[in-house]
């Protein structure tokens, strides 16, 4: 009956946790957590103890009383009920439990202590981080009688080199097995190509304070599912508010939701920066850089403007009313 019950959130937390450590920061800002209409996944994650507060404050977040107006947080003074509060022009001041103010991130190092746990690995090796913020070593076993050699990885495409060299040095060539958060395919665009993979979304459950593997024996018996995606698209934009990057889902902050929402609904027509500031209920002199920065892939990729203020989306990435993309 548990199981039953977890299944479907487990799942779904287990493929946001993956997204979080493919990004550079392992950070969301907090409205995405609030505002997704899916906040269960992540409080999911932080009561599993898979997601925790960062020390650092959003720069801007949702009113949390209207949800329409961004606002800056402020420290409260010692002593006060919260921490944080902000001023709204339309609510006034307003109090921030520190929830809402600060980032929410994954630390990819404790994935990598989980991993070596679940493996029954800990008692014989520990946790060694042999590529800074790329590449963990979790010890060495026997699986049907061949010693394997595992690691964890996330943004694995970003130092290849360095990665492959660290794994020739701790493992005999075949004897690798890297857990990952990383998109397949792209992997076999680089010097890791060949390399036995295996993606942490599909071998590990959720629980508190560690991770459940199971299903490790089909990708060592060369019976896993080899299908991978690198999709590269709007196509979830409105169902799910992630956009499609390589095959990996990006979730998008409300703001820059709205932002693609108005260009998506010009059907590649140019926009004017006072209608998209009109939408997004934020000064018609707002600064581009300010939306783009922590979704900035997202934006070169999807996103064309021209110097008079007009935005538009990338030819490649309209969508239909059915959910496909017109490839021009």
């Amino acid at each position: 009956a548990e199981r039953s019950e977890l299944g479907p959130i487990n799942a779904q937390a287990m493929a946001a946790l993956c997204a979080l450590l493919e990004l550079p920061t392992h950070q969301m800002l907090t409205e995405s957590v609030w505002t997704t209409g899916q906040p269960s996944i992540y409080q999911h994650l932080r009561s599993n103890e898979a997601l925790s507060l960062s020390g650092d404050v959003a720069e801007s977040v949702l009113c949390p009383d209207c949800l329409s107006v961004s606002v800056r947080p402020v420290p409260t003074p010692a002593g006060a009920e919260h921490p944080y509060q902000c001023y709204c022009g339309e609510c006034g001041w307003v109090d921030l439990p520190k929830e809402r103010a600060r980032l929410w991130q994954v630390n990819p190092s404790k994935v990598a202590i989980w991993l070596n746990v679940a493996l029954g690995l800990k008692i014989r090796h520990p946790v060694s981080e042999v590529v800074t913020g790329r590449l963990w070593h979790l010890g060495a076993r026997e699986h049907k009688r061949k010693r394997h050699n595992f690691f964890f990885g996330c943004l694995l495409s970003d130092d290849a080199n360095a990665i492959q060299g660290e794994i020739d040095r701790l493992a005999s060539p075949g004897t690798e097995a890297v857990i990952t958060t990383s998109d397949l395919l792209a992997l076999q665009s680089t010097n890791l190509k060949g390399r036995l993979f295996i993606p942490l979304q599909a071998i590990a459950q959720l629980r508190k304070g560690n991770f459940a593997i199971e299903g490790l024996d089909a990708y060592f018996d060369g019976l896993a599912p080899t299908a991978v995606t690198d999709e590269t698209s709007l196509r979830l934009l409105h169902s799910k508010r992630v956009a499609l990057i390589a095959g990996t889902e990006i979730s998008l902050s409300p703001q820059v939701y709205g932002f693609l929402k108005v260009l998506d609904q010009a059907d590649g027509d140019e926009v004017h920066k006072r209608k998209i500031a009109a939408a997004l209920g934020i000064a018609e002199n707002f600064r581009y850089a300010d939306i783009k920065k922590h979704h900035r892939t997202v934006f070169d990729i999807f996103v064309q403007s021209d110097q008079q203020g007009n935005y538009w989306l990338h030819p490649d990435f309209l969508i239909l009313e059915r959910g496909v993309l017109i490839r021009e």
